[in-house]
């Protein structure tokens, strides 16, 4: 009876673990150029993959997409930020120019993304 208990407490345990464990894959972000006016990076989003909740300290930004995708865009809204998602499908060779905030970009397509993003400070 008791190495049954201890069975359970186990699996329970084990499953609790891998359910807390669960992680986010990031996309990946390269600096290409900082200066004083400006900020351009390169990011990569595989299929499945999000940018994690950040934010935008400049301003406003340029993105252009070289190989587009369908992302959605998270706004910092706690709870509620899911259900307040905006999704957009992008070509490649588009562009947006957008004012800074707080957001989780995520790759919700079966592409990889990859973006080249200017802060403009």
């Amino acid at each position: 009876m008791k190495f049954k208990t201890l069975a359970v407490l186990a699996l329970i345990t084990y499953g609790l673990s891998t359910v807390s464990l669960a992680q986010v894959t990031l996309g990946k972000k390269e600096i290409l150029l900082v200066n004083e006016r400006v900020e351009m990076v390169r990011l990569t989003y595989p299929p499945g993959s999000e940018s994690g909740m950040h934010s935008h300290q400049s301003p406003n930004r340029t993105v252009y997409f070289v190989k587009g995708g369908t992302l959605a865009l998270v706004p910092d809204l706690g709870s509620q930020s899911e259900a307040k998602s905006k999704v957009i499908t992008v070509n490649d060779g588009d562009f947006l120019y957008l004012p800074a905030t707080t957001h989780n970009v995520k790759n919700i397509g079966a592409t990889t993304i990859i973006i080249i993003e200017n802060e403009i400070k």
